[in-house]
């Protein structure tokens, strides 16, 4: 479960936001470090599984070269069904922008189904939602900022239950903040934000934010804030540059993935 988002400022460019909800109370992030592909490897395994029986595939949230950003969020399983984080890498090493990541998205879904998800992208001129359900794939341009939390808008079928009983309550309020954010702050403060008694975006009920990410684009630079844990109980983020396209370099992944807040981020996927 996660709460997803793009927002674009006058002058402090645009940005990505992701809070990761897992039943498990802790995570190891492990990373996709490329100099065409930053990437949080996505888990193809429940979030309640051990450890141990971790299966990676695909990323959960990355960007590109051409500052195209994308995350994803749950939002139903079906066995059988493709990792919809493979959706996301689909997206990301296309070497374009949000038209060309739809359309990669698309052909990917009608060569097989995959488990349903909503993935949300931005570039420096356009950002869409992407709603998957199987091989089903709804594109719907965003007028502003957007969020969105863990069912469908346009793909949902009337009275389907929803996974998780804070989708709605998490949908409106990141809504809210994001269209009344102004800059990168704001949206640090939706990320840490309580809207709903003891659980909110920030989630601690069911469900814990193990990581919250935004990632910022401005010019040609995209930094990450990334918390790991709940960010509620921190105001500094992990600031960190992103090493890819014309920021990458042997050392600057190797700095990044030192900096990173995990004790898998030095590992290889």
């Amino acid at each position: 479960m996660c709460t997803i988002g793009v927002s674009r400022f006058d002058d402090e460019g645009y940005i990505l936001f992701k809070n990761k909800d897992f039943a498990r109370r802790t995570f190891e992030d492990r990373l996709v470090v490329e100099p065409n592909l930053f990437g949080v490897a996505g888990l193809a395994t429940w979030a309640a599984s051990d450890a141990a029986n971790d299966v990676m595939s695909g990323v959960s949230l990355g960007t590109n070269p051409a500052g195209l950003m994308c995350a994803d969020a749950n939002v139903h399983g079906a066995e059988g069904n493709a990792n919809y984080d493979e959706l996301v890498e689909v997206a990301l090493r296309t070497s374009g922008g949000v038209e060309e990541a739809i359309a990669a998205v698309q052909a990917a879904a009608a060569s097989q189904p995959y488990l349903w998800a909503n993935i949300i992208m931005i570039d420096a001129d356009t950002s869409a939602v992407v709603e998957v359900r199987g091989s089903a794939v709804a594109a719907i341009p965003c007028s502003g900022a957007t969020a969105r939390s863990n069912h469908h808008l346009q793909l949902a079928v009337p009275g389907e239950q929803r996974g998780s009983p804070t989708t709605e309550s998490r949908l409106v309020s990141a809504q809210r903040r994001l269209k009344a954010a102004r800059g990168i702050a704001d949206v640090l403060a939706l990320q840490r934000s309580h809207d709903d008694g003891e659980t909110g975006v920030c989630a601690h009920e069911g469900h814990q934010t193990v990581y919250s990410y935004a990632l910022h684009r401005r010019s040609d630079t995209t930094t990450l804030h990334v918390v790991k844990g709940h960010p509620c109980r921190t105001d500094e983020p992990v600031e960190l540059v992103v090493p890819v396209g014309s920021t990458w370099s042997t050392a600057a992944a190797t700095g990044f993935r030192s900096g990173y807040p995990s004790a898998e981020a030095t590992h290889l996927v």
